[in-house]
């Protein structure tokens, strides 16, 4: 990179490319910066055409190399896999699932019920209206 080109980025530029070498978006550097999300943008794209880099991170790493920083360290995807729970003592989960094995049958049990019952109310609802008809003629 040409160092006049670097000595023609601004201090803002400048700040917020050693924030991009720190995998911070640009909501992130505009937080610590007390900036909006679009100032930072525009710094960056300005950098960037300054620069004659592709991207905001080829940006950062032509500066770094001029300003003899740190180089960019892509970031490592780690894995949120946890150790298993020790076997002796089942989590509560599966202790309520084994119990409730005939929650199937029982809900069906419910439906049924239910059913015949309405069906019974609304025979005899039939019979009553039925019935004060009759008595109504």
């Amino acid at each position: 990179m040409d160092s006049r080109a670097a000595a023609n980025l601004s201090e803002g530029q400048r700040e917020c490319l050693r924030m991009v070498l720190r995998h911070m978006s640009s909501k992130e550097i505009a937080r610590a910066l007390g900036i909006s999300r679009h100032t930072v943008d525009q710094r960056l794209r300005l950098a960037m055409k300054t620069l004659g880099a592709a991207s905001r991170v080829d940006a950062a790493r032509a500066f770094a190399a001029h300003e003899g920083a740190e180089a960019y360290q892509p970031s490592v995807h780690q894995s949120l896999r946890l150790d298993p729970a020790p076997a002796a003592d089942p989590p509560v989960a599966s202790r309520t699932r084994e119990a409730d094995d005939d929650g199937g049958l029982r809900r069906l049990g419910w439906i049924m019920g239910i059913a015949a019952a309405t069906a019974v109310f609304l025979g005899a609802l039939f019979i009553a209206l039925n019935a004060l008809s009759e008595l109504t003629k």
